[in-house]
């Protein structure tokens, strides 16, 4: 099994951000030679990074996505030193930290954030936390504790440190793995948490090459199948997605949480009967489900359920579930929008409107990097029957097959002989030509991760391909 992975994914680094953010026009990264801005998908900074001209890190600011300043950290030659700071989003100082030549001399919280629901474990990891760091300095390589320091940090928002905790556990563990192994779930735990953190901060790249590497190091979890293909999904690279959310099934058939995947994947590409079969297999562990859910996604089960009911001709269903998932989460902006489209199909343009404001109110296109709810706010709040133009996302150019082994093609695609870039996980360039008959011949590639550019008509389009 790991072998036949790893042909499938010869990953072991990131790639660049900008090809990607090629395709949707928004820059996820600006260099110069003394600093590098990241971005969030809607243009807010997430981090910035400034370096002397040694090329060592000198200090690194985060970002929350809203703009607010989250982290802000002092180095000195590399090395982490003097006081560092965490900020919520009211600008209150929550942490000071303070480091000598990168180690931590002491951490001190002002403000400790929690709710009803998480004040005992918060407690408990502040506790546990302070233990840790003081048996730290007493045994820096303990990779046990730094192990237990990197997720509660991650735990408590602390991104920065949680990373760096993070990196210098891959670091020892490639070292540990040149002469023994180590449990395949440790070691798939340590990346998957780093994707995690990635995908915090929208950084694509970097999340979807942990979690390839975390399928590497435990293959034989089931959840890492599903981590990623959600991901993917969430991100709307919809039929890669589909392809490890279903070894996802393989491996256990009635998993609830890549039935869920499904379900969203296959609604946004309007097969709603396969999204419906998928939604309800989900629904017979509901429970479980919620149990185990991190956060209140917006995109729940009943939230996906209310809109294909509707698609497949009964609304009345449709508007009760949606009714149903708005009383779990009255500010549900998912639900709100799926409600909005129903009224609006319906022709009921005011409740239509109504619905429709209060999810754009509520962020629903920046929380859900969705652009589908402002057709239907023009058509609905002017009381026009307009038809929604959108193009349908099944209608969308794809690569198939995919993942491949000698060749691809580009499906739902115009033109047939175009120009064509193929680049490696490090955005270099590896192959490039000119399609014949919209087929590109890829068996003299390594297997391997690549990303593929074509041109035509003046417009580039980015696709992400797998080759076995």
């Amino acid at each position: 099994m790991k072998n036949n992975l790893f042909i499938l994914f010869t990953i072991i680094s990131t790639w660049s951000f900008n090809v990607l953010a090629q395709a949707r026009n928004l820059p996820s990264e600006i260099v110069t030679n003394t600093k590098k801005t990241f971005y969030y998908k809607d243009k807010v900074i997430s981090q910035i990074k400034w370096y002397n001209n040694n090329k060592q890190i000198d200090r690194i600011k985060t970002f929350y996505k809203s703009g607010e300043l989250n982290e802000d950290f002092i180095f000195n030659n590399g090395r982490l030193n003097g006081k560092s700071y965490k900020f919520n989003k009211k600008g209150e100082k929550l942490t000071t930290w303070n480091f000598k030549n990168g180690r931590l001399i002491n951490r001190k919280d002002h403000i400790i954030e929690f709710n009803k629901k998480t004040e005992e474990k918060v407690k408990d990891y502040h506790k546990k936390l302070k233990e840790i760091n003081l048996a730290i300095k007493e045994n820096p390589n303990s990779t046990k504790l730094r192990a237990q320091r990197a997720r509660i940090r991650h735990y408590f928002g602390n991104y920065t440190l949680a990373i760096s905790d993070y990196k210098k556990l891959e670091k020892k563990i490639l070292k540990i793995q040149e002469t023994k192994e180590l449990p395949e779930k440790l070691v798939g735990s340590v990346y998957d948490y780093l994707a995690n953190i990635y995908s915090y901060y929208e950084m694509e790249n970097h999340a979807i090459h942990y979690k390839f590497k975390a399928i590497l190091a435990s293959p034989k979890e089931s959840r890492l199948y599903y981590n990623l293909g959600n991901y993917l999904v969430k991100i709307k690279n919809y039929r890669l997605g589909i392809n490890f959310l279903n070894r996802a099934i393989e491996m256990v058939p009635g998993h609830s949480f890549a039935h869920w995947g499904l379900s969203a994947a296959y609604t946004d590409l309007e097969e709603y009967e396969k999204a419906l079969t998928c939604v309800n297999i989900a629904f017979k562990n509901e429970a479980n489900l919620y149990k185990r859910v991190m956060g209140n996604p917006e995109r729940d089960l009943r939230t996906i359920r209310g809109l294909l009911h509707h698609k497949l001709g009964a609304s009345d269903k449709g508007i009760l579930d949606l009714e149903e998932a708005l009383k779990i989460n009255q500010e549900n902006s998912f639900a709100l929008r799926n409600l909005g489209v129903i009224y609006h199909d319906m022709g009921a343009f005011k409740n239509s409107c109504t619905y429709l404001k209060k999810a754009k109110l509520l962020g629903y296109e920046k929380t859900h990097d969705r652009h589908d709810l402002q057709s239907y706010l023009d058509s609905s709040c002017s009381n026009l029957n307009n038809e929604n133009q959108s193009v349908k996302r099944s209608e969308l150019p794809y690569v198939y097959p995919n993942p491949a082994i000698d060749k691809i093609s580009i499906k739902n695609y115009n033109t047939k002989n175009f120009n064509y870039s193929i680049y490696d996980f490090e955005s270099k360039l590896v192959h490039s030509g000119k399609s014949k008959n919209k087929s590109i011949e890829i068996s003299n590639l390594p297997s391997g991760f690549y990303i593929l550019k074509v041109e035509a008509n003046e417009k580039v389009r980015t696709f992400k391909i797998v080759k076995e």
